[in-house]
């Protein structure tokens, strides 16, 4: 009997053994078996990140071109109001600036006729005064009288009122203006009123001849510039 209990505990400790050893490896193999899991999740991780760090990516730029453009658009509004602002002005300044011609029209006329003996006059002196200081003011603001006598006739500057015969000037040249032209800066505020030279020869008049005409035109062309400032005065 003891040879037989010996031999059944044999069998149960070698029975015990190889559960223990199946226990051991099952937990190993498993084990073996789990550890890709473990790496592969790392690598969806990354994978995640970068598919969100390039949308931010995306939606950075695109908000930084947004701004670029939202800057652009209200630097052009800017200049473009500074434009209307200065236009807006410039139009006032020519309104007004238009509006007082008539005014040193006036003064020159009446310098024209003042006898020289009230020309010593200290009143005479202070309306002369008065009649720089206007023309002063207005030069400041861009005003600038257009030359027009012995010049070519040129439409864009000089309005003809009439012609006369002469070999004074050259043919289509400035003899006499009627009535001063003005521009505002690069601008035809008013053209210069004049009367045209009209010479057949068409030639360069001399030294002596211009002379000579021009006094007799001055002589003989009295009643016609006496009309044509008529014909000014009615267009004022």
């Amino acid at each position: 009997m003891p040879k037989a209990e010996k031999e059944r505990e044999k069998g149960a400790k070698a029975q015990q053994a190889t559960t223990e050893g199946e226990a051991t490896e099952r937990p190993a193999a498993g084990g073996a078996e789990a550890e890709p899991a473990t790496e592969a999740e790392p690598v969806d991780d990354v994978a995640a990140l970068k598919q969100e760090l390039e949308k931010h990516r995306e939606q950075s730029e695109y908000h930084l071109e947004q701004w670029k453009r939202a800057a652009a658009n209200l630097e052009n509004y800017r200049k473009r109001a500074e434009k209307e602002r200065a236009e807006l002005l410039k139009s006032g300044q020519v309104a007004l600036i238009a509006q007082l011609l008539p005014i040193l029209d006036d003064f020159e006329r009446a310098f024209q006729t003042v006898p020289f003996a009230l020309s010593q006059f200290t009143w005479t002196e202070g309306l002369a005064l008065i009649d720089r200081k206007l023309q002063l003011l207005l030069s400041q603001h861009g005003l600038k009288e257009i030359e027009a006598l012995g010049k070519p006739f040129e439409p864009a500057l000089h309005q003809a009122l009439m012609e006369e015969e002469t070999t004074a000037y050259a043919d289509g040249h400035v003899m006499a203006v009627l009535q001063k032209g003005y521009m505002l800066h690069d601008r035809v505020l008013r053209p210069a009123m004049v009367k045209i030279a009209k010479n057949e020869s068409r030639g360069e008049p001399s030294p002596e001849g211009q002379q000579t005409e021009s006094e007799s035109a001055d002589t003989g062309s009295k009643n016609d510039q006496t009309t044509a400032e008529q014909q000014v005065n009615d267009t004022n």
